[in-house]
């Protein structure tokens, strides 16, 4: 069970890059998609990718892997250009993806390492975007869908179908609040449960802590 746990788990994985990567980043008209997610800062000079429509955020998701419990914890801060994702085993936080808004990190705590994993701009979560979905690769057959309530907020929502492996995304502000991919093996769910807005996120979760090795990604 667990070899097939993996495997799944690495499929599934493998899909919501691709569908990230390929969908959400690339949309075919990239000028009106740079003039909306761009602004100012107080500043003046330098310019902040706006990911999303609020500045920062907490939020807590579950997992449902076939039936395997995890929790996940989202945060992020100057709309998304800063973002760390906290994965659990139990009450433990098992690894950390993070974006410190110019690199990307994989943190394996047992170890205390840092594996460097290239730049970064838009975080590490994927983005709910359907303007840019709809113009992005025609690999994805993708439906639009009615909204549904996640953890409060009324989402709109959408699916992409890829190979044999079909996922129903729903976001809120361009905040992914609810996936759920669907195979032979079963359904992987994630779905957040608590979203705190507009708050203050600590600055160290979006830094390297303080005696971590750093290498270069596995």
């Amino acid at each position: 069970m667990k070899s097939l746990f993996n495997s799944f788990y690495i499929i599934v994985s493998f899909i919501i890059i691709s569908c990230s990567g390929n969908a959400k980043n690339e949309p075919d008209d990239k000028s009106d998609s740079t003039a909306a997610s761009i602004t100012q800062t107080t500043s003046g000079n330098d310019v902040a990718i706006k990911k999303y429509r609020i500045k920062s955020g907490i939020i807590t998701f579950n997992q449902d892997l076939m039936g395997i419990k995890q929790k996940s914890v989202l945060y992020f801060d100057d709309y998304g250009m800063k973002e760390t994702e906290e994965k659990y085993d139990g009450e433990v936080i098992k690894e950390t993806n993070l974006c410190d808004g110019k690199n990307r990190y994989l943190l394996m705590h047992n170890q205390k390492t840092a594996y460097t994993s290239g730049t970064c701009f838009r975080g590490v979560a994927y983005k709910f975007d359907w303007d840019e979905i709809s113009k992005a690769d025609k690999e994805y057959k993708v439906s639009k869908m009615d909204n549904i309530d996640v953890a409060g907020k009324d989402c709109e929502s959408y699916s992409m179908s890829s190979s044999d492996y079909p996922t129903v995304f729903a976001g809120w502000n361009n905040i992914c609040l609810y996936m759920n991919t669907k195979s032979k093996f079963g359904n992987v769910i994630t779905k957040a449960v608590k979203v705190e807005e507009n708050i203050d996120v600590p600055a160290e979760k979006f830094q390297v802590p303080a005696g971590y090795e750093i290498k270069k990604g596995l």
